[in-house]
């Protein structure tokens, strides 16, 4: 696949999980533009109410699974974005509906999540 169609295949799958989210309770979630060494994430506005928390979300191909890869991208885009947490989206081959995505976390950040839920 050319490095150009390869770019914009990414960019759609961005756009179609910005657009789920917004549809299920997200509304100011947006695709982040690239930034290098600092990268914060492929999506942002996904904060708390009064700015005081938010979530990163890095999107990937689900062709090749590279999750430890991944996640120490993850770690790294949460600490740029001053992030409380964040997740990696992955979209299986074949399937473009985010509903049939899957989404991968470190156990401690799971763990995190459900004490804020108060499930621990």
């Amino acid at each position: 696949m050319k490095p150009s169609t390869a770019k914009a295949k990414g960019a759609a799958t961005e756009v179609a999980y910005v657009d789920f989210l917004r549809k299920n309770g997200v509304p100011n979630a947006e695709r982040r533009h690239l930034n290098g060494v600092l990268d914060k994430g492929d999506v942002a506005g996904w904060n708390a109410p009064d700015g005081s928390w938010n979530v990163v979300v890095e999107i990937k191909s689900g062709a090749v699974l590279s999750i430890p890869k991944w996640i120490k991208e993850l770690r790294a885009e949460v600490r740029n974005a001053n992030a409380i947490t964040g997740h990696i989206v992955i979209r299986p081959k074949g399937l473009p509906d985010p509903k049939d995505w899957w989404v991968v976390m470190p156990v401690p950040e799971f763990m995190d999540l459900m004490e804020k839920a108060g499930y621990v």
